[in-house]
């Protein structure tokens, strides 16, 4: 009998060892591990906005969670200078767009790049190349457009591409500004031009070369230099707060951008299940949730990794 009791005694205790074994683990799957996996530590780079800041801290926070050891690269930089530091191996992952495809691997201006599907699996193939993993992509498109002031619009019949070309063919008053490089881009301005039957001048146009259009829409606003037109992104959280509207494009004219957590092949090798960990993530981020997002950051007064840490426990991605 004795036996017998010490033999259910120790399978109690296995089992219990067990259960809390396997709670444990998921805990750490679900955001409340502590774990620190052997590896690598993963240098999380982003873009200098809002949005760039918000995307990198969700990454850094899930893999923390799952016991991936991280390093916050967070306002890196601007695009040119993350991907320099990506293929260089002085960080190990960002947060990209798959329109940008176009300007890494080309073929620049190609139609394809306008197609989601298309564009994203053109990008993770060729840059496979580059010893960089595309991962799963969000829906959203954080594509570039024209932004004008709502009462600028409704004085000069505003809504759309279509308008804004009459208007500009018109002889009215155009001061635009924007990154340069997508003023220069065959895809960008140039794309938009040729579609809708216009031309802007050089003295029509402010090029900067940093790209965060938060400050193209803060000289909108202000009418600095007398900007009356900007360079946006379908994401910018701050285009209802400050009464701009995005002049809508019937022919579909950009490429899609969809942003795409990137890393470095060696990073995935040797945490593979890092794909899975934030696949959910991404699939979860429609163009209206990164506008809301961006909207907290830019208006709300939070820090874009408070943001990124109250959206994914609201959605169970993490523990409070």
């Amino acid at each position: 009998m004795r036996s017998r009791s010490l033999l259910v005694l120790l399978a109690a205790v296995l089992a219990a060892s067990m259960l809390v074994g396997g709670c444990a683990k998921q805990q750490d799957a679900t955001g409340g591990g502590e774990t620190k996996k052997e590896g690598p530590t993963v240098r999380v780079a982003s873009l200098l906005d809002s949005e760039g800041v918000v995307l990198g801290s969700m990454v850094i926070q899930m893999l923390d969670a799952n016991g991936i050891p991280t390093e916050d690269k967070t306002k890196f930089g601007t695009p040119d200078v993350v991907r320099k530091a990506l293929l260089a191996g002085d960080v190990d992952a960002t947060i990209d767009y798959t329109g940008s495809g176009q300007y890494y691997v080309g073929p620049e201006g190609d139609p394809l790049w306008s197609d989601p599907e298309k564009g994203y699996q053109t990008i993770k193939e060729k840059d496979l190349e580059n010893g960089l993993v595309w991962l799963t992509p969000s829906p959203a498109n954080n594509s570039e457009y024209l932004g004008v002031k709502k009462d600028f619009a409704e004085a000069n019949g505003l809504q759309s591409m279509e308008d804004f070309a009459r208007y500009v063919n018109g002889g009215g008053k155009v001061k635009l500004i924007g990154d340069q490089s997508w003023m220069d881009s065959p895809a960008g301005l140039k794309a938009y031009e040729a579609a809708y039957g216009f031309t802007l001048r050089d003295d029509q146009k402010i090029g900067l070369a940093n790209g965060v259009t938060a400050q193209f829409i803060q000289a909108l606003v202000n009418g600095t230099d007398g900007v009356n037109v900007a360079e946006v992104y379908a994401t910018d959280g701050g285009l209802a707060e400050q009464g701009i509207l995005v002049l809508a494009d019937p022919k579909n004219t950009p490429p899609v951008y969809r942003p795409t957590p990137v890393f470095r092949k060696e990073i995935i090798e040797a945490y593979p299940e890092i794909e899975a960990i934030l696949k959910p993530v991404f699939e979860s981020l429609t163009t209206e949730t990164l506008q809301e997002l961006n909207r907290q950051v830019a208006f709300g007064g939070k820090s874009g990794k408070d943001v990124a840490r109250e959206y994914l426990v609201s959605k169970g991605f993490l523990q409070q």
